[in-house]
């Protein structure tokens, strides 16, 4: 009777978390549909909110919901929030088109780091095909060094410099892998921001800035980012940056 009474309860609790966290869920999944009409019928503002409030749910939005954000954004002229959301989406779905559509807004506004050169191309395909890179590194390190053993083994004359290449491969491969770990990017959201020449409030003043500069971010200190901002490294606050 009492393993029975266990079971009912166990039973009823599994139900009631279940229910618990596929309510906010279902909510989500209908306040996206509703932004969807929405959209269609052209109540952009409506649209909009519902949109943003849904982007706040997760870490990762998918590219539907990012290209929604970025076209409403650019219809009201609020540029940086539409750079913001194509910036994200090109981390997930990078493309020639979408790096130019990028480029061009920013030169428009007068905004620094969305030049489109050999490294944005760099960048599409390192995103693109990125996962296939460790495997193709690894494969042809492993190779050279099995060859290199067996030599050693079979008593086989291996010059130093053949040795030292091995050695520089791997460490040049170790460099490449951390790459995709320490490059971040962030876009300057406030009108007035200062870059500081070290990260306090006292610090010298490097330059003043507007809304929608993107900069590369190196590092990070308290609540300071370091970036490098026309080939020289200052700080900014996190307030005053958008995280891609």
């Amino acid at each position: 009777m009492q393993a029975s009474l266990n079971k009912y309860v166990i039973i009823w609790l599994t139900g009631v978390l279940w229910l618990t966290n596929s309510n906010p869920v279902q909510a989500q999944g209908e306040d996206l549909k509703r932004a969807d009409s929405l959209f269609t019928i052209g109540r952009y503002s409506e649209a909009w909110t519902l949109y943003q409030k849904n982007s706040q749910y997760e870490k990762k939005n998918s590219p539907h919901l990012l290209l929604k954000l970025a076209y409403l954004a650019e219809k009201s002229g609020d540029y940086t929030q539409s750079l913001h959301s194509l910036s994200q989406l090109a981390l997930q779905e990078p493309s020639i088109l979408l790096l130019e559509k990028m480029s061009t807004m920013a030169s428009e506004h007068g905004l620094q780091g969305y030049e489109f050169d050999d490294y944005s191309y760099f960048i599409i395909f390192y995103r693109r095909y990125g996962e296939f890179v460790p495997i193709v590194l690894l494969s042809l390190g492993v190779y050279v060094f099995v060859v290199m053993v067996i030599k050693l083994r079979n008593c086989e004359y291996v010059p130093k410099r053949h040795k030292w290449a091995l050695v520089l491969y791997l460490g040049a491969m170790l460099g490449l892998l951390n790459i995709p770990d320490n490059y971040h990017t962030g876009i300057v959201k406030n009108k007035h921001t200062f870059f500081r020449a070290y990260p306090s409030a006292a610090a010298p003043i490097v330059e003043q800035v507007s809304k929608g500069h993107r900069l590369t971010i190196i590092g990070s200190r308290d609540h300071w980012r370091m970036a490098i901002w026309n080939n020289e490294i200052v700080y900014v606050k996190d307030s005053d940056l958008w995280m891609v």
